[in-house]
This record gives structure tokens, sequence and C-alpha cells, in this order.
């Protein structure tokens, strides 16, 4: 509190106050004591607290007092002294695991600014720090595909926008574009496609759609180039039939692993955006995985339904299906499962490990019947899931999961980002490295970090927050806890004390904080 005129107060009536008056020093920690029952909260809370919000409305615009609704006066004769209030209970953060001490205090939110401006990105195959790559090198590349492959090449537009992107297309369709990638689908722009405003589209120009060989060489040539330059230095170029899609980047590329990286953006190290989410765990550096000593009797065959939770045999199309994975991975589906080799066991399990599309013969095992399918098989435990999603029997879902274990994500190790982010170093230290620090290690590697010249022309501001902002959180005694400490695992005590720091780390004077 820094009022400089003491809050006096005549007569109060709230509840069960009767007639107290009293005057509260400015600039000090007051502390209300009492048996139950006596008025601490009377006074506290629906006293000084509700009458410093209702003045502070007061003074707002009609409009805006409409927006907030009217606050009642406490009964009282008068009151004066008060400042602006801000109250800071003393409960749990929430039961949301996205929330976290460093989202809670804004530190995460500073982080991602500094580790996207300044940050060192590295390759997550090879190791080692991305650098530039030429134009050159880039038309060279997609001219040594194999003769005869077939190339769409594209340049980004838009990534996760939510827009109709209606003027987008009549401006693209005026500069000459014919077509665009919308989520995957392409749209011939002369049609005036129209897309659903509330839903995230990522969007792609199409410049180009050729055949690589010699003849061709000048024209992958100027359409690379026209894709640089309208994706700022970023493209990149999909094989029609196998629709693998490569992309190249001027500002980021890795010689050992041949991979190129966009530039990166704050959103890439947020772990609650699409952009930056690990794909696997949705941004929650956890999974919830089937234990396998639990669904899996290593006596049993797969025909005869040696796993709990998989299909069974007898099914007219999973018979098919385990019986041409068989067949195509050279094992018996009567063998017992503890017998299978491990990439038997392993196909079964998880699926193929890629897209690809399984040619499989399929017959009626009571009408004789034959017929031809393909299947993408991704494996039981993956069906699994897939049916634990989507179920609506509580019951079923209740059933499912008491077989299953959390555990860290085995695709970004806790991290809960996308591999090439959670690769980007500041300092030596990823973003989730410091995330593993506690309050006190990371306020001592701040202060102890030391940037380039231009580097601190860039991160000088941030730093300064960031540092801010720990240091409020070892004022208050919080020197133990991580910034990755999710917020439904604090005490009442813990989420009060983060919540009070992340206030007084905006930085706001004048004001009565009622705790």
């Amino acid at each position: 509190m820094a009022a400089k005129f003491p809050i006096e107060l005549k007569k109060v009536s709230v509840h069960n106050l009767k007639a107290v008056s009293l005057k509260i020093a400015p600039g000090e920690l007051v502390v209300l004591t009492g048996v139950s029952g006596s008025g601490k909260s009377s006074l506290a809370f629906d006293t000084i607290y509700t009458e410093g919000q209702r003045r502070y409305v007061e003074s707002l615009s009609t409009f805006a007092k409409r927006q907030v609704g009217e606050l009642g006066k406490p009964e009282m004769e008068s009151a004066s002294g008060i400042s602006p209030t801000i109250s800071i209970e003393q409960k749990t953060a929430g039961k949301n695991p996205r929330s976290t001490v460093g989202t809670l205090t804004q530190v995460y939110d500073f982080l991602r600014v500094l580790y996207a401006r300044i940050g060192i990105p590295h390759c997550p195959v090879s190791g080692e720090p991305v650098r530039p790559q030429s134009r050159e090198r880039i038309i060279r590349t997609v001219q040594a595909y194999p003769e005869g492959t077939k190339i769409l090449v594209l340049a980004p537009f838009a990534r996760g926008k939510k827009a109709e992107f209606k003027e987008d297309f009549q401006e693209l369709l005026r500069k000459g574009f014919m077509r665009v990638r919308v989520d995957g689908a392409l749209l011939e722009l002369d049609s005036s496609p129209a897309l659903d405003g509330n839903t995230p589209h990522d969007v792609d120009i199409v410049l180009d759609r050729l055949v690589v060989n010699k003849e061709n060489g000048s024209r992958i040539a100027e359409a690379l180039t026209s894709a640089l330059r309208e994706g700022e230095g970023v493209c990149s170029v999909l094989k029609s039939e196998s629709g693998e899609e490569q992309l190249f980047s001027m500002h980021a590329y890795s010689p050992k692993s041949g991979l190129s990286y966009p530039s990166l953006e704050p959103t890439d190290f947020s772990f609650n955006s699409p952009s930056g989410m690990c794909p696997r765990c949705h941004g929650l550096g956890f999974v919830d995985e089937f234990k396998l000593d639990k669904i899996l009797d290593p006596n049993k065959s797969i025909a005869k339904d040696c796993c709990s939770i998989a299909t069974s045999y007898e099914t007219v199309r999973y018979f098919n299906i385990y019986n041409n994975l068989a067949e195509i991975f050279g094992f018996k589906v009567t063998t017992p499962w503890k017998k299978l080799s491990e990439e038997a066991q392993k196909v079964f399990l998880y699926g193929t490990g890629d897209d690809r599309w399984l040619k499989m013969h399929f017959v009626h095992p009571v009408r004789g019947s034959t017929w031809v399918d393909r299947v993408k098989w991704r494996g039981v435990l993956w069906e699994a899931h897939q049916r634990f999603q989507e179920a609506k029997s509580e019951r079923y879902r209740k059933k499912l999961a008491d077989l299953m274990e959390r555990q860290t994500c085995p695709d970004c190790s806790g991290t809960k980002l996308k591999p090439y982010p959670a690769a980007t170093l500041l300092g030596g230290k990823s973003i989730a490295d410091l995330c593993h620090m506690t309050i006190g290690e990371a306020a001592e590697f701040f202060n102890k970090l030391t940037l380039s010249e231009s580097d601190l022309l860039i991160g000088d501001e941030l730093l300064k927050e960031i540092r801010e902002r720990l240091k409020f959180l070892l004022d208050v005694g919080l020197h133990y806890l991580t910034l990755d400490r999710t917020a439904p695992t604090l005490s009442g005590g813990e989420a009060q004390r983060v919540r009070l720091a992340s206030q007084i780390g905006c930085g706001l004077v004048g004001i009565t904080y009622i705790l």
C-alpha cells in the first residue's frame, strides 16, 4: 500500500461489524486478527476492497460501467483515503495443467519473445546451429530430384490464422496466382472460395505445378525464386505422387542433416499454441499410455486375442488385417505373443511407423468372397486411443483409463514443444531447461547472462522484465518452485504468493492489496 493518507472509516456496519470506526496507516503491512466471526473478512474484503473497487469503477465512462456492472456501496457513514484495491485470495490456482508458475507470472511470455528474437536455433536432428541457405542451393536441390517427379511449388501465406481470406484471395488473383492450398486441399481462386472465419487455417500459394526434367530447369528456378520472394525466404516443394513435402528456408539450414527450418516466432515457443505445442502430447508434456503388462497375455497368440484392447480376431475385417500383417511382415498369428519377434510385436502394437497404405487381400471366412483393400495400419494402441477419445460412455472410458499410466511424452521428452523451438538455445540453455530450474537458479542464470552488443539492444528490456519478476518471486519466498510447476500442484499459500508476485510485477503504484 503506497497511499499518502491513512484509510479512515467511520461507523462501518457490514455483516457482523457494528458501527466500527478506525484508521489504517498508509504504506504499512497491516494485519487484522480476531476470532472466527469477528468481522475480519467483512472489514477487509466486503468494506475496504469493495469500496476501493466501487470508487474506481465510478471514475470510468458510462459504457465501461455497463461492462463491469454496478458494485453495491458498503454500509458505513463515510470513508476516506481509499485507493484502488486488488484482492488476492488464498486458494489454489485452478485445475488447468497448462497453467504454470511461468505463465501465471508472465515470465514465460517474456521468455518466448526473448528466445524468438535472440535465441540461437539448432537443428534437432544434427544438433548444429542452423545457418542461412542460398537460393541457388535450393534450386539445385529441387532440380536434382529424380527425373519425372511431379511437384507443386508452394509459398507460405498464412499459418493458423482465423479469417475468411476473401480480400486476400482477390488480391492474389489480381497478382496472377490461380490456386492456393488451404489446410492441405487445393482450391481455385477464381471460384471465390469462402472459408470459415472462426477456424484457424494454413494457406499456401501454389506458384507452379510441373515435372522435374532438364527441359523444365529454368521453369523450376523461376517458380522457386517467386516462391521465396512471396514467402519471404521460405517455400516448400510437394511431391504430388508420394505426398512428401520438403521445406526450404534461406534463413535456417543444417548442412549435416540437409533440413531447412522457418524463422521462429514467439508462438513457436508456446505449448498452448498449435504452432508450438508437441503434436503428440498437445503441449502437456505427458501422455497416458496403456500398460503392456495389463493388456497382453504372453501365452496367447494374436489369433486367440492376446491383447485385451485390440479388436477381436473373430471379426471379419480384423481377421483379414491381422493375417495380411502376418504375411507382409513374416510372422504367424498362431504364434504365442512371447515367441513373436520384436519387429512383429512392434508392428502389431504401434503400426508400420509411417503413413503408407498397405495393399491387403481380404476373404470372407463364410461366403468365400474376395476383395482387395488398402489399409493405413497405425497399430492396436493407436486404435484403442481413438476409441478412448471418441467414447461417449464414461464407464467404457474408465475401463480403458484403468489400463493406462501417465508417462513423460516420448516425442518431446517433457519439453511440451515441437523439436525445432525446443532445440533453440540461449546462454547454452533451452527454454525447457530454464523452466526446469528453480526460481532461485533461474534468477542466478539471468543475473550472470551476458549478451553481445547487438543482442543486448534487442533483449535488454525483456531481460529487465524477467529479472524483476523473478526477484518478486524470490521476495515472497518461492525460490524453491520451478517455472514449469503446474498450477494444480500449488498449495493455496503458494498460489496466493504467485498471484501477489504477478501483481507487483505489473509495476502499479498506489494500490491497496487485500490478502
